[in-house]
């Protein structure tokens, strides 16, 4: 319902004419971790009040609270019995069929953690059908406060609300999902209802403005929110697929409302939480997600220059950080420590107490090569930027000379493209020790990222093509495809290589073991949820011979875990965004989606001012046929539109058709779909 109240409208219905009696239990169960919790937060305890029709479980003595509890919605005569108060489920369950189950102490743990699980239950008797009405409508809340009376204050409010609540929520989804693209045809199912889920997990990340944060912005996860810039432009990037516009505010929001320039970690209350070993804050680095990447993909599709001269500041003040305080003494660009790189404690820094030990003694390759990409996306963006200063009339002065911008950017850009290639020894590119002098031995999948940025020469290209198809270990112990950042790096990598065939192979792996990991009809062995998506993937062994795959693991609610989203969109249909009004398609299915004769549509998809609508028909097993539809977005867009001064334009659809061979890219233009 809103940030501290779950709601839920329960309808109970019967056909029958004779009274059916009728016990509903309302549930919550919660664990406490005492090990992380503050001070003065020893137990948890339990009270009732069956008059209003709640249970209230509790952090004793001074933690939070915790209330759940029902009214009926019709008048419907609620008879409220006593709770019950045990550890688990099951003691809730064998409490409910009349078997005395001890109440836990108010500190009791569990043996193995020590972590406090309670569960509190609330039987709730009502009657349906004979002289009572057949059908009730109970609304159900829970709510949380730092107090007794905070809670039950947000408890009762909610109670009364959540008709508004429940109807402003659906015509969010209703209008979100008119605009946001959904899987049609013979795509698997679990892909069907997997886009769905990856779509919905971004829609929890982005939060509405709190406390120093005045825009909605990027939570990185459900439970634990922060802003966190790789995970923000990732997740900003993902939804721009279905809400370019809230995207991009997003994304934009990050960048002007952070308090530095290497726009730190922070929460809503402006607490750091990425602070090194010697007390630098820090942000996630450029190659972490490569963030600059992330926004030219949003600008591409979207050509809006006025979004582009308010990001460009932040953006340039970003990487300019980087220049002047994290380059060592010979010009190499250094983390201050691994959780900087966003690749924590990983072995190539060598070894750490924590994430927050210092490695500025380590020179890594996948840095520089980020600093030459960044810095060429620079380059173009002050270009455009730099082109339309005569042609258009800004309300404001322009505070920055593009041209020297471009100027700066390209030799900062050449310069980095010539330490990355230094770093090319033995055939592999290789992280550097400065103190040492030694080159790294260990072949991690994040040193492919000069290839990615387009840093690499056709020659390292060429020999790096076997681990491109199959890529080494991230760190040590980390099967290839599970952290989602490396795996837009190495499919990403794979593409650029001009090996569309092994960028749809790699894709595949990850979008199928994610959409049949999430769409489980249970808990898995971990006691994870379905339905909603995770940090990263674990790798198994699966089948008589022990190949890899993988299963969706670690933090539930994790924004970049819906990678998926921009690997089916970008490698699989082969949408590529060049600029605005102009689009390549290069379908290339992998082999289990060859099906001869099937369909694989997704529709609608934003694209700037369009909206799309992409079929592709496998013709054999070589090539494809493709059906485009293409229109104007709707009212709403034009709306926006005539406020910026644009005419808007007739909503004909607009349509084309060719065939190719999987992989081959057609560039068209709209809306009108000419081929150029």
């Amino acid at each position: 319902m809103e940030e501290h109240a779950l709601g839920c409208i329960l309808t109970l219905s019967t056909t029958s004419t004779a009274p059916l009696p009728v016990t509903c239990y309302l549930i919550h169960q919660h664990t406490h971790n005492p090990h992380t919790s503050r001070l003065w937060e020893h137990g948890l305890y339990a009270l009732q009040d069956r008059e209003q029709g709640y249970g209230m479980l509790g952090l004793a003595s001074e933690g939070d609270v915790f209330v759940h509890g029902a009214h009926a919605a019709d008048g419907t005569l609620l008879a409220w019995e006593e709770m019950g108060f045990t550890v688990t489920l099951d003691d809730i369950s064998a409490w409910a069929r009349g078997a005395r189950v001890p109440r836990p102490g108010i500190t009791q743990g569990q043996p193995d953690t020590g972590w406090q699980l309670r569960t509190l239950a609330l039987p709730c008797k009502l009657t349906l059908g004979g002289t009572a009405p057949s059908a009730s409508s109970l609304h159900i809340v829970l709510a949380r406060g730092v107090s007794q009376d905070q809670a039950i204050q947000r408890w009762q409010q909610s109670i009364g609300t959540i008709t508004d609540a429940e109807s402003k929520h659906r015509a969010d989804d209703e209008a979100f999902w008119q605009q946001a693209p959904q899987l049609l045809g013979d795509w698997p199912e679990h892909w069907r209802r997997g886009l769905v889920y990856d779509l919905e997990t971004l829609r929890m990340t982005i939060r509405p403005p709190a406390g120093i944060i005045g825009h909605p912005f990027d939570g990185m996860q459900i439970q634990a929110p922060r802003t966190v810039l790789a995970e923000a432009a990732m997740d900003a990037l993902f939804l721009s697929y279905a809400d370019p516009e809230l995207a991009a505010k997003v994304i934009l929001g990050h960048f002007e409302s952070s308090p530095h320039p290497n726009l730190p970690c922070m929460r809503e209350d402006g607490s750091y939480n990425m602070v090194a070993d010697d007390g630098q804050i820090c942000g996630t680095a450029p190659e972490w997600g490569f963030p600059l990447w992330c926004c030219d993909k949003i600008f591409a599709r979207t050509g809006d220059l006025r979004w582009l001269r308010r990001l460009y500041p932040g953006a340039a003040a970003f990487l300019r950080w980087w220049l002047e305080y994290r380059r060592d003494t010979e010009g190499w660009l250094v983390y201050a420590c691994s959780w900087e790189s966003g690749q924590d404690v990983s072995s190539r820094f060598g070894p750490q107490q924590t994430g927050g030990t210092i490695i500025q003694h380590v020179r890594p390759v996948d840095l520089q090569a980020s600093m030459s990409q960044g810095a060429e996306i620079l380059t173009r963006w002050a270009n455009i930027l730099a082109s339309t200063v005569k042609e258009e009339k800004l309300e404001e002065p322009v505070q920055a000379d593009y041209a020297a911008e471009a100027a700066f950017w390209q030799s900062v850009a050449n310069e980095f493209t010539v330490k990355t290639r230094l770093m090319w020894r033995d055939g592999w590119f290789r992280d550097n020790d400065s103190v040492t002098g030694e080159w790294s031995t260990q072949k991690d999948a994040m040193h492919l990222a000069p290839v990615f940025g387009g840093v690499s020469g056709w020659g390292q290209v060429e020999q790096l093509r076997p681990f491109l198809a199959q890529p080494p270990s991230h760190s040590h112990g980390w099967a290839p495809l599970s952290w989602p950042p490396v795996v837009m790096t190495l499919v990403g990598a794979a593409s650029a290589a001009q090996m569309p065939h092994d960028a749809a192979e790699l894709a595949y792996r990850f979008i199928d073991a994610s959409y049949r990991s999430t769409d489980r009809r249970e808990l898995d062995e971990h006691g994870g949820l379905p339905g909603v998506t995770r940090e990263y993937r674990q790798a198994v062994t699966a089948g008589k011979w022990g190949a890899i795959d993988y299963v969706n693991a670690g933090i539930e609610g994790y924004g970049w875990g819906a990678l998926s989203i921009h690997l089916l969109m970008r490698y699989i249909l082969g949408l590529r965004e060049e600029e605005a009004n102009k689009i390549t398609i290069a379908p290339a299915l992998p082999q289990a989606l060859r099906r001869v004769g099937a369909t694989y549509r997704a529709a609608p998809v934003p694209w700037g001012n369009y909206v799309l609508g992409i079929e592709c028909t496998v013709r054999n097993a070589k090539g494809y046929t493709v059906r485009v539809h293409c229109e104007r977005r709707g009212m709403k867009k034009a709306a926006e539109d005539v406020e910026k001064g644009e005419l808007p334009q007739p909503g004909t659809a607009q349509r084309c058709e060719w065939e190719g061979t999987w992989g081959e890219g057609r560039t068209i233009l709209l809306p009108q779909l000419i081929t150029i």
